[in-house]
């Protein structure tokens, strides 16, 4: 939750929250499926994590796409996390692959900007 009252008095403003939230995710067919994109005109900076808690040896891997593009080696195998920081987000997705039935994968991510 943003904290409120911290005001400045720079001319330009900071932004920055945080968003959490869990999606059971199956093999997409190497489809993305959306998670969040920028409808806005500030350029983005951010951390993503996400964490695959489905069944070790039998869930789906999860692998980030960050503006229609993988992120090279970033596959999460179930049980795993991992997290990366970036800059310029325009939108996130994420590719469930291999395993049988469904993992229960929680995506955060934090969106930094000024304006």
């Amino acid at each position: 939750m943003a904290i409120l009252g911290g005001c400045s008095n720079e001319q330009t403003g900071f932004v920055n929250d945080a968003v959490c939230f869990t999606i059971d995710l199956g093999d997409t067919g190497a489809v993305a499926t959306p998670v969040w994109e920028d409808g806005t005109s500030f350029v983005i900076n951010g951390t993503i994590m996400v964490e695959n808690n489905g069944i070790v040896g039998v869930g789906p891997t999860a692998s980030l796409t960050v503006n229609g593009t993988a992120v090279a080696g970033f596959t999460v195998a179930p049980g795993e996390s991992r997290s990366v920081t970036l800059n310029g987000i325009n939108s996130i997705g994420i590719v469930g692959a291999g395993g049988t039935g469904t993992a229960n994968v929680t995506v955060s991510f934090s969106l930094n900007y000024q304006y």
